[in-house]
């Protein structure tokens, strides 16, 4: 099912990928990254000890590839909950105790999508504190134990294998989102507002209640602040 590629240091994985114009089921692994990738065009460094990886999926449809940042982090949390408590903060992000320890960065290419995912494994506080990065921590940190990461990534990618319906990858996301029934503050370019985050459509876009009206809230156009 998938062609993994192991890399000592790159810039992103998902870069590698993209590169190499990598067919679907092409998984490309670093144990270090120079300029891994967030949302909104993060840059940032991946120190050695954590888990770094990009995937190519196929997604024929616009709603394929809309949902697959969902489908993601549903297979992490699921995954990393075998090790650690956790949650996902919408739309993307994986917190345990509080504190995030995984982010997921998808970028469409044609039919198919470049998946990163980043798992903080095995640094201790101290690195976090030190960076100026006192909300994320590690499994490591979190739990005194230090995880598999080659099972957890075969875990996650036999998790996206499955495809499985999207009605039960939402089920699973609901009740995993620590997001919803929470105000939180909606960020865009011509303005900011507070609302209460209500629910998910079918695309997993936020749905927030504002003045007895909905709205429906894309990731990739605003930021959402608890």
């Amino acid at each position: 099912m998938y062609n993994i590629l192991r890399f000592e240091d790159v810039t992103s994985t998902n870069d590698v990928l993209k590169t190499m114009n990598a067919p679907c089921g092409t998984v490309a692994v670093a144990k270090r990254q120079s300029a891994g990738k967030g949302r909104n065009g993060r840059i940032f460094s991946s120190p050695e000890g954590g888990l770094y990886f990009s995937v190519v999926l196929e997604a024929q449809e616009v709603s394929d590839r809309l949902f697959i940042p969902i489908r993601a982090a549903a297979a992490v949390c699921a995954a990393l909950s075998k090790h650690t408590e956790c949650a996902i903060k919408w739309s993307n992000d994986i917190l345990s105790k509080g504190k995030k320890i995984c982010g997921i960065l998808a970028e469409s290419s044609g039919k198919s999508v470049v998946l990163g995912i980043g798992i903080n494994l095995a640094a201790p506080q101290s690195y976090f504190t030190e960076n100026g990065l006192s909300d994320a921590s590690s499994v490591f940190a979190l739990t005194g134990k230090m995880p598999d990461g080659e099972g957890i990534m075969n875990d996650i990618l036999s998790r996206l294998a499955e495809n499985a319906p999207k009605h039960e990858v939402m089920s699973y996301y609901r009740q995993n989102c620590i997001t919803l029934g929470k105000r939180v503050r909606v960020i865009k370019e011509s303005g900011e507002y507070t609302a209460k985050a209500v629910d998910l459509d079918e695309s997993g876009r936020l749905v927030v209640l504002k003045d007895g009206g909905y709205i429906t809230v894309n990731s990739g156009e605003v930021s959402i602040r608890a």
